[in-house]
């Protein structure tokens, strides 16, 4: 079990992201009174520059208290000059978004160290490896092929060909195959898994490349952008209703992740990315309780010229992070029930004696 490395490193991406508010905040001579790494009884305190530098005995996410962001903490002075709320609105959007901010750059710091010393990339839409007895091996697919196509639509993307076959258990799909710059044309119907997605069974084919400085760079803006945008469709598609919220839920992502972390050092690097880019943009969703919830109080605030009241933002945030709770809750849940539903032993019926189980395919 490949857990405890992966839930380890996403209490630490919590606490770096904190400590990019602690960082914007100072640079903007806010205040910082306490940052704590970890939760629980402290084991070390250390102060330094009027900060009280806290561990707890859990090394597991982080805080910080940055002086006049909590309106009703105790001895709270609103015109403190070294308060959160001294600063003029688009200050404080700064302060709020350096949490976002040194998410995306340790993620980008990771992927320029990897592209410039070497690893695996992916070759665009290319079959890889392919499951013996999967769907795909029955189609006489083949390692290099290129995916152009599925049933005349063409595809710009791995992931857009991973969730078409996903969406389309069962349901029989011509794919467009480029093979030694020929065209051919192969039918595959996907298997469902044990979520009732499609699978075929390949995978992206990785070639081994190094990258100059400044072509990692590039590699690695474009890396993270593509990242937003596949967490943005998702997002679409999660409040279309067309992908079910039990895909998204932390449970699964954890899962998921932990099984390409266990992949080897590369493969837990990249999912460290992954997180960590998914975690900027998840504080960003203009929900309240996150940055993004309260960039838009302070949006407001620089365009009308009217600060909301302190009372009814905390209560919007309060509320709304109560809600926003409840959902992880009741997905987490709705996902662990079906995991022991599936665990729990079923008798054989009239129609499933002496079926031989499928065997499961991974990848597309």
């Amino acid at each position: 079990m490949h857990y405890l490395p992966l839930l380890l490193a996403l209490g630490l991406l919590v606490a770096l992201h904190e400590l990019g508010h602690l960082v914007a905040a100072r640079l903007l001579g806010v205040h910082v009174s306490r940052y704590t790494l970890g939760f629980g009884p402290a084991v070390l305190t250390l102060r330094f520059g009027g900060t009280d530098y806290v561990l707890g005995a859990v090394p597991l996410g982080g805080s910080v208290r940055i002086q006049g962001m909590n309106p009703h903490e105790p001895g709270v002075d609103p015109a403190d000059p070294k308060g959160f709320t001294a600063l003029t609105p688009w200050r404080r959007m700064l302060v709020l978004l350096g949490g976002p901010l040194a998410n995306w750059l340790f993620a980008l710091g990771i992927l320029v160290a990897l592209y410039s010393s070497g690893t695996h990339v992916v070759v665009p839409l290319t079959v890889g490896t392919i499951i013996p007895g999967s769907e795909a091996a029955r189609a006489q697919l083949l390692p290099g092929d290129r995916i152009v196509s599925a049933d005349g639509v063409p595809l710009e993307s791995w992931s857009e060909f991973v969730e078409l076959i996903a969406q389309n258990p069962g349901r029989e799909l011509k794919l467009g195959v480029e093979r030694a710059e020929q065209p051919r044309e192969v039918t595959v119907r996907p298997r469902p898994d044990e979520r009732g997605a499609g699978r075929i069974g390949v995978s992206q084919q990785y070639v081994y490349r190094t990258h100059g400085l400044g072509q990692a760079l590039l590699q690695s803006v474009a890396h993270t952008g593509n990242l937003v945008v596949e967490g943005t469709r998702m997002l679409g598609r999660l409040l279309e209703g067309e992908q079910g919220l039990v895909v998204a839920n932390p449970l699964g992502l954890v899962k998921q992740s932990s099984g390409a972390a266990a992949s080897g050092m590369g493969a837990f690097l990249r999912v460290l990315v992954s997180l960590s880019v998914a975690l900027a943009c998840f504080h960003l969703l203009p929900l309240p309780s996150l940055d993004g919830g309260r960039l838009l109080f302070l949006a407001f605030e620089w365009v009308s010229r009217r600060k909301v009241p302190a009372r009814v933002e905390t209560l919007v945030h309060a509320v709304g992070f109560l809600v926003l709770l409840g959902v992880v809750l009741t997905v987490a849940l709705a996902d662990l029930r079906q995991h022991l539903g599936r665990a729990a032993p079923s008798p054989p019926g009239p129609q499933d004696a002496g079926t031989a189980p499928v065997a499961g395919d991974s990848g597309g």
